[in-house]
């Protein structure tokens, strides 16, 4: 069982579409998953319930009478991943998500204010794991990449500012492709209905990279 939480605390970086994708990546590889959503629009049910491979996935979100300790909780005995997506703020809400978690991921765009809200939520699970006292496995994920004359030097620049920081960054990054723009509306998700293209292969390989980290922390935490 894993909780993989998408956070950020700058709104729009991608964190939904990625939540999105990693639901849909995890049914195709046969997991049983459920979501958090405590995005205040609550897109995930709404996108599940239009695709019929995911209209079974299960979601909660939070409420006066349910908190989000006890959902997690509850969506964690009956899936075996539960994928939580943020709300793009600094709340209660999120510092209890992100202390759950067993992995962050923390997209940002080729921006300096997704660098800064990067670094910022970085700290945050940092605080989190020394509440929480053990491994959280974490990492930084690059995400509307392109390439072109400009991209990739911004990009190179904000890897190596955020190892500076101490972050860790995935080798993998999440392009900027129209079908992650399309998948809400057209009811076309590439890792469910093109295993073998370009975005479903570019979205495996964030995904593998990312169950590696899992594992690592997971025997980290063993050994301890």
């Amino acid at each position: 069982m894993a909780i993989i939480t998408f956070a950020q605390v700058k709104g729009g970086s991608g964190k939904t579409t990625l939540a999105k994708c990693t639901v849909a990546e995890l049914v195709a590889r046969g997991s049983s998953v459920a979501a958090l959503d405590l995005d205040p629009n609550r897109p995930l049910g709404r996108f599940f319930a239009s695709i019929p491979e995911l209209a079974s996935v299960e979601v909660a979100a939070p409420d006066q009478q349910h908190r989000v300790s006890t959902l997690v909780r509850e969506l964690a005995s009956r899936a075996d991943t539960v994928v939580i997506d943020l709300m793009g703020a600094a709340t209660n809400d999120t510092q209890v998500a992100m202390a759950l978690s067993d992995l962050v991921v923390v997209p940002s765009q080729m921006s300096e204010e997704d660098f800064r809200g990067g670094i910022e939520t970085w700290r945050q699970v940092e605080e989190a794991e020394a509440i929480a006292r053990r491994r959280i496995a974490r990492a930084v994920l690059m995400v509307r990449t392109a390439s072109g004359a400009v991209r990739p030097r911004v990009e190179a620049f904000l890897r190596e500012a955020y190892r500076k920081e101490g972050a860790h960054v995935l080798t993998a990054a999440f392009g900027d492709r129209t079908v992650w723009k399309e998948m809400s509306y057209a009811g076309w998700v590439p890792p469910l209905h093109e295993r073998g293209g370009n975005a479903a292969e570019n979205f495996a390989a964030i995904f593998d990279e990312l169950m590696a980290l899992l594992e690592t922390a997971s025997a980290d935490t063993a050994a301890a």
